[in-house]
């Protein structure tokens, strides 16, 4: 009796690819998740720091994994009137929440997490997809449209 005989043997199903708006949205849901991390840190007094692990050669010339401080700017600001604004970014740029609006306003600081939350939700229906495409083709079509550097000729 053969070893694989004793297995039980099934053909394998394909793994589910994600779409890109899938990809997308689960990028822009980590990105809104460390806003929310960040600001309820500040609101409860402590600080907020975000580990990337990333690799370094030591001393001896050994390849090691080590854990650095990543730098996560706020997406909120606080206005000179006493409101507190967010704004929700992919990428380089800004998001159009609704036709000509960019920002969320809130009173204070302390009702960011629940509008940081329902942006997050909105994103998960999928309302904002078609804001995130936008952006993120705008973003490939200026990549494509770049002219390639000419090299530099050298004088002799």
């Amino acid at each position: 009796m053969s070893n694989l005989s004793k297995l039980k043997i099934v053909a394998q199903a394909a793994k589910r690819q994600q779409t890109k708006s899938e990809h997308r949205r689960g990028k822009l849901l980590e990105k809104l998740g460390d806003q929310l991390a960040m600001i309820e840190a500040q609101i409860n007094g402590e600080v907020f720091t975000r580990m990337r692990r990333i690799w370094r050669t030591d001393e001896t010339g050994e390849r090691v994994l080590v854990d650095r401080v990543k730098r996560t700017r706020p997406w909120y600001w606080m206005s000179g009137a006493g409101g507190c604004y967010f704004s929700v970014w992919y990428g380089s740029k800004m998001l159009e929440l609704k036709p000509g609006m960019t920002a969320i306003q809130v009173n204070k600081r302390e009702e960011l997490p629940d509008a940081i939350r329902s942006v997050m939700e909105a994103v998960k229906q999928g309302e904002l997809d078609i804001q995130i495409e936008d952006v993120a083709e705008q973003g490939t079509a200026e990549l494509r449209l770049r002219a390639p550097l000419k090299p530099i000729k050298k004088v002799s």
